[in-house]
């Protein structure tokens, strides 16, 4: 999925071995991922990473959607919706205080669905990396 995400092009699954890497970093315990299979493929998938907060949260952390990609020939099928529903249920399963996740402005689709999910605009944030 994640080649396909990224070249656009569906391929057929490797029987290469994963390099120990990515073992490494799927195995990370605060990290969930979870993925749509239609007819033996998978064409969609989130993923998710729980992140303890202290302060007013009590020691109650929060889930934060890191990924969220549905392959653009299966939208519109209720796919997002039903990832977004593991992160739901991911919050329960984990006490948490909430869901967080960042849309980019570019991207009124996606914030749509989320809005349909019942996410709300609380503020605005620059969205920063090095």
């Amino acid at each position: 999925m994640v080649f396909w995400r990224e070249n656009g092009i569906e391929r057929e699954p490797s029987q290469t071995a994963v390099a120990e890497q990515i073992k490494t970093e799927l195995s990370n315990p605060d990290l969930y991922v979870y993925a749509v299979k239609v007819e033996g493929r998978y064409v969609g998938w989130i993923s998710c990473v729980y992140i303890a907060k202290v302060g007013r949260w009590n020691g109650h952390g929060h889930i934060y959607v890191d990924e969220l990609w549905v392959e653009p020939s299966f939208r519109g099928n209720g796919f997002a919706k039903a990832l977004l529903k593991k992160a739901d249920e991911l919050k329960i399963e984990l006490n948490a205080t909430g869901i967080r996740l960042y849309v980019n402005v570019n991207n009124p689709i996606a914030k749509k669905l989320y809005e349909t999910c019942g996410y709300i605009e609380d503020g605005q944030a620059y969205f920063m990396e090095k």
